[in-house]
């Protein structure tokens, strides 16, 4: 048996000497591509088998995280892991620059570069090591450790100040909202007593006072509104169908030059007035219904209440008057809308609800129309007469120059005449000798 002073005890001061008598042995070209074992017992270091040499010298260096090595040794501890990091770096670094030596020789243009990759690696790695070991220092200065303390402190400070600031924020975007809501709700209310103003207003529409121009003028303004707005209508159906608009203003179409080609939607409105407001029976305008009429803030309720009565035949009347079937059947595939009304009833469809509420406005002017003292005269323009600002108003507004050659080219809306007060007609405009596109 040995004796116990033949035994060898291994430090960690040892270990560290025999690592880095293992690097210094390591040749240049010829040696084995690693060094990390002792050589053999019969004292052979010139690396005289390949095969030998790659058994014991190959290295396999142990990467330890910034954070490990740091945080988890003692001071001592530290400095023992970081040369150990160091020598593992260096027998890196010196391998691959033997790789590098070898892929000289023979000469190979691909080893080579490979070779010099690996060497540029290792030898950036083992660069990084100063600054490793320079905060490693750093942190052990108790000095470096207040200052981070510090700035720990004011950061932390930092967060509860924004902390309290969202707080802050979040109790204004709720009193922000409360107030919003509030906004909401007094809207809804002014919206509520908008409409019922604008209920008690067309229901304020009464004979028991009598009747008097400037009930004619603000029922017949209303009039001109609800023909405008069902014109829109009927042209947006018309563009849905590929209805051909010609033939429905063909009168008007074929003598007016039209400054844009939408305008040509004015001479749809023209056709609806003249149909609405001209060619009715007198019998169908009746003072004796029209409280009764005008009292209901849907006037398709009034209908189906007395559907035979003055302003139901008069509905009636128009409708089948107004739209030709050619039209009811491109628009709906079928002519039940005027099958319906034939047989006396009134459709519940948004379509015919829409006329209605353009017919309870007519019939409501041509009935005071009628029952006016002078009564009121209605008159039209002529296609081709000089435009006069006294009884005309064109549409849409323009504005023509001294020598500009316009003439009416239809009336849209007709005017009236009541003894020596005037409510101007509308007209379209149209240049003279244009040609029309």
């Amino acid at each position: 048996m040995e004796s116990a002073t033949e035994k060898v005890r291994r430090t960690p001061s040892s270990c560290l000497l025999l690592r880095i008598s293992d690097i210094c042995k390591v040749r240049s070209v010829g040696v084995a591509p690693t060094v990390r074992e002792k050589p053999k017992a019969d004292g052979s270091a010139t690396g005289e088998s390949s095969e030998d040499g790659g058994a014991h010298l190959k290295v396999h260096p142990h990467h330890v995280s910034d954070h490990e090595s740091v945080s988890e040794c003692s001071s001592a501890g530290c400095e023992e892991a970081f040369v150990e990091r160091l020598l593992d770096a260096i027998s890196g670094l010196k391998l691959s620059y033997v790789n590098l030596q070898q892929a000289l020789v023979p000469y190979d243009p691909e080893e080579i570069t490979i070779a010099d990759e690996r060497f540029t690696s290792e030898l950036q790695e083992t660069a990084g090591l100063k600054d490793l070991y320079v905060n490693m220092n750093k942190w052990r200065n108790p000095m470096y450790q207040c200052y981070v303390g510090s700035r720990i402190q004011e950061q932390q400070k930092l967060a509860v100040e924004l902390q309290a600031g969202m707080c802050k924020r979040d109790s204004e975007i709720v009193c922000l909202r409360a107030e919003l809501d509030e906004l909401e709700r007094k809207n809804m209310e002014l919206e509520e007593k908008i409409g019922q103003s604008a209920l008690q207003k067309e229901g304020s529409f009464a004979i028991g006072m009598g009747v008097s121009t400037d009930m004619f003028m603000e029922l017949f303004e209303l009039s001109t509104k609800s023909i405008h707005d069902f014109a829109k209508l009927v042209v947006r159906w018309m563009k849905l169908s590929r209805w051909n608009l010609g033939n429905l203003t063909s009168p008007i179409d074929n003598s007016v030059v039209y400054d844009k080609r939408s305008h040509k939607n004015y001479a749809v409105e023209a056709y609806f007035a003249c149909m609405m407001l001209m060619g009715h029976k007198e019998e169908y305008l009746s003072l004796d219904v029209f409280d009764y009429v005008m009292s209901f803030s849907d006037p398709f309720d009034a209908l189906m209440k007395a559907p035979d009565s003055c302003f139901g035949r008069f509905c009636r009347e128009k409708y089948l008057a107004i739209l030709p079937p050619s039209m009811e059947d491109s628009f709906f595939g079928n002519l039940d809308h005027r099958s319906f009304v034939e047989n006396g009833g009134h459709p519940r469809t948004p379509f015919y609800q829409a006329f209605v509420t353009m017919s309870r406005y007519v019939w409501a002017s041509l009935t005071v129309a009628r029952s006016l003292n002078p009564r009121a005269e209605m008159f039209y323009v002529k296609g081709g007469t000089e435009f006069r600002s006294k009884h005309m108003e064109c549409v849409p507004s323009k504005i023509t120059k001294e020598g500009d050659k316009v003439s009416v080219g239809f009336t849209v809306m007709p005017g009236f005449k009541i003894g020596c007060t005037v409510i101007r007609c509308r007209v379209y405009l149209s240049m003279v000798n244009e040609r029309n596109f």
